[in-house]
């Protein structure tokens, strides 16, 4: 009988991987603490995506400020820190742009609602959206500072 018992247990764990989705499935399964919690991180991910918005328009708002700033300078008074300063706006620009488009995309994954019944994906997202929010709030507080060294300058 020894000899069978690793059959067995084959048998039994393909018999529960094969079970387990089809409970998963069922309709109600999904338990109402998983919507909820769903449900919030989708309104906070849209809070973050109007923040990204407001921080890439910012950004590019700050770009072309300095762009102007630096053709209104004569070509001898176009100073090292114009110059780097000119080029942080844009990259900065860049990145908000590249963030809002990750923000967008992990919307996109937490609506699949397949994926997101795995509990191991949700503790993923979860950890994603937590620094996604770090992300978010450093780049808004450089791009604060990055305004405030603008003012500066002119």
């Amino acid at each position: 009988m020894s000899h069978y018992r690793p059959i067995l247990n084959l048998v039994a764990t393909a018999a529960i991987a094969i079970a387990a989705p089809v409970v998963a499935q069922q309709p109600g399964m999904m338990g109402g603490m998983q919507q909820q919690h769903m449900q919030q991180h989708m309104a906070q991910m849209q809070d973050m995506m109007r923040q990204m918005s407001d921080m890439a328009q910012r950004s590019q708002q700050m770009q072309q400020q300095m762009k102007q700033q630096m053709g209104q300078m004569q070509g001898g008074q176009m100073s090292g820190g114009h110059m780097a300063m000119s080029q942080m706006a844009d990259h900065m620009s860049a990145m908000t742009t590249q963030m809002k488009g990750l923000v967008g995309q992990m919307q996109t994954m937490m609506k699949d609602q397949q994926m997101m019944k795995d509990r191991g994906m949700q503790r993923d997202m979860d950890g994603m959206h937590e620094h996604m929010t770090a992300m978010s709030n450093d780049m808004d507080k450089m791009l604060q500072t990055m305004e405030q060294m603008q003012k500066r300058l002119r």
